[in-house]
């Protein structure tokens, strides 16, 4: 694995961030009109087919069995996130979801640790329990507010989202050493459409033609999102680059405000500050500590 210190992984994958939360927008209409499973279906199809698409184009040659194992392995692990992220903007307002979904860069310094072994600041632990505060904050919003009704299951689907979501690049990070950036994006969007396809199509309800346009957009932009964030992270180390998921907050309450009519409360607000300020205080913590 390489470990590029310039800016470049960083503008990468801040550039896969903003086209994430294009999606996350476009998945919030999909996943509150459809059952869960055929939201999931359809993400993954239309981004199956993209990249197919880009792999033909530009790929070489034909993946290997090792690497269709390993990640077949991490697909499973994508749609845990899915499914989890999924549920919590169907029943969250979009920028309570994604703030909550924050927690993921702490966590992925936490598995760049135990899985990767790349080093972490002991002050990346204290910042976790900063983190954590800032969930238990926007939860006492949740139960504190007249408008949203407290949603115990949309709380939890979020956290376990920023978990399978920091397993998933972290594990994509361990990839890169293996196998290609269009290797990895092929197979994890293949393999997350073919293991969610029964139970997609056992629940299939019709798909109007506007809803099958903004599918075809969430496979472009789920791709080029995937590719971005692959190619930052064969470069950069885990923890470093965790640190750009935070613009997604920018982007949610922009979509939330112009596109749901949602307007995030103070509970929300200052519950993002703290998770934001923990993962600042961590990431900058590991880069002054980073071995020459």
């Amino acid at each position: 694995m390489r470990n590029d210190t310039s800016l470049r992984p960083i503008l990468m994958s801040g550039l896969g961030v903003t086209f994430l939360s294009f999606l996350d927008a476009a998945m919030k209409v999909v996943s509150t009109t459809y059952p869960l499973t055929q939201a999931i279906t359809m993400r993954y199809g239309a981004g199956a087919v993209v990249a197919v698409a880009i792999y033909l184009a530009f790929g070489k040659g034909r993946p290997s069995l090792a690497a269709c194992w390993r990640n077949g392995v991490r697909a499973l692990v994508v749609l845990a996130t899915a499914a989890c992220f999924f549920t919590a903007i169907a029943r969250l307002p979009l920028v309570e979801a994604i703030t909550l979904t924050f927690l993921g860069p702490l966590l992925m310094a936490v598995l760049g640790r135990i899985i990767l072994k790349e080093p972490i600041a002991l002050r990346a632990l204290i910042a976790i329990l900063v983190g954590f505060a800032g969930v238990l904050v926007i939860a006492r919003g949740q139960e504190a507010s007249e408008v949203h009704a407290f949603d115990l299951i949309g709380l939890l689907a979020a956290l376990g989202c920023a978990f399978f979501y920091a397993l998933s690049m972290v594990l994509m990070r361990q990839q890169t050493s293996q196998d290609s950036t269009l290797t990895i994006v092929l197979l994890s969007n293949c393999f997350a459409f073919l293991f969610a396809l029964p139970a997609g199509l056992w629940q299939w309800q019709p798909v109007t033609l506007d809803h099958w346009l903004i599918t075809a957009s969430v496979g472009l932009l789920g791709t080029f999102g995937h590719l971005c964030l692959a190619w930052a992270y064969a470069r950069g180390q885990a923890a470093r680059l965790g640190i750009m998921e935070y613009t997604a907050f920018i982007w949610a309450m922009i979509f939330g405000y112009f596109l749901f009519s949602e307007v995030p409360t103070n509970w929300t607000l200052a519950g993002a500050m703290l998770i934001m300020a923990a993962c600042l205080f961590a990431t900058f913590s590991a880069s002054r500590t980073r071995p020459a």
